[in-house]
Formats: C-alpha cells, sequence, structure tokens
C-alpha cells in the first residue's frame, strides 16, 4: 500500500542577485514567478542564471547607460518614461530582457545531458522555445533603448 502525503514544498527562495547601481538587484522568486521556473530546479542554479542574464544584459546595454547616467540619471528609475501599475515601463523591459534570457539559458542547460532516441525528438520544442526567449529578449531591448523594431525574414 502507497501514500501521498501532501507537503508545502521545498522552501521559498528569496534570493537577491545583486547589481550595479544603475540597474535594480532582482531576486529568484521574481525569476521564478514570471517566467514559470519551477522549484525543481535548485535554487542556487536559478540564481546562478539570472546573474549570468544580468551581466549580459548589462554588458548590451553599457553604452545606452553610460548615455544616460551623463545626462544626470543615476538610476534607471530616475529616467522619465510611462508608468504601469506603478512601474515604470523601462523598468518593465528591463525585467523582460534578463529573465527572458535567464529562462533561455535555463532550457539550454536543461537539455545538457545524453539522451535516448524519444527525449532526442523532444529537444526540438525545447529549442524552438530557447529562440523564443531569447527573441524576446530582442525585443525587450529594442523597447528599452527606444530603438525601432524590424522583422526580417530570410527569403
Amino acid at each position: 500500500m502507497s501514500a501521498f502525503i501532501p507537503t508545502d514544498g521545498p522552501a521559498e527562495d528569496d534570493t537577491e542577485v545583486g547589481n550595479i547601481p544603475f540597474f535594480p538587484a532582482l531576486r529568484v522568486t521574481q525569476l521564478r514567478a514570471a517566467m514559470r521556473v519551477v522549484d525543481a530546479i535548485p535554487a542556487e542554479r536559478v540564481k546562478w542564471e539570472l546573474k549570468r542574464a544580468i551581466l549580459a544584459t548589462n554588458r548590451e546595454l553599457h553604452s545606452w547607460r553610460e548615455a544616460l547616467e551623463v545626462a544626470g540619471h543615476a538610476t534607471l528609475q530616475e529616467v522619465p518614461a510611462d508608468t504601469y501599475d506603478g512601474e515604470s515601463e523601462l523598468l518593465t523591459h528591463y525585467k523582460a530582457a534578463v529573465f527572458h534570457r535567464a529562462k533561455g539559458f535555463l532550457i539550454e542547460k536543461g537539455r545538457d545531458m545524453d539522451l535516448t532516441n524519444e527525449g532526442v525528438d523532444g529537444t526540438e520544442h525545447a529549442e524552438e522555445a530557447v529562440e523564443d526567449h531569447f527573441r524576446h529578449v530582442r525585443e525587450a531591448l529594442t523597447a528599452l533603448m527606444g530603438q525601432p523594431r524590424a522583422t526580417i525574414e530570410l527569403i
């Protein structure tokens, strides 16, 4: 005889990943909630990929950020922008870029193992998901920097 004993699940990890002063620190719980990152993925791994995503996103925004700092804006929150639900649209775009990048990193690493034939067939869906997340990163970054968005299809 077997039994199912419900639990509250693992303790929620509210670890904060620090950032440079211009951009806000982000929390593992924010990433998990926004991107539906399951609790089965260890908190340290989620934190590591969130940190990598922050670094990569900040590197892409380096020149843009420097121009804003020269213009007198010490933080992203100080840059004039419309607010939605009490949050600057620029902050929303920044979080979207970081969170989609982190989720893409997590999915890529999730396929990092030997697979059976059936498992290999399932990786095509994961590959599309990774590409979708990185496309969302591009969209969020262009919106954040106020650049025009273009969709180009190769013939």
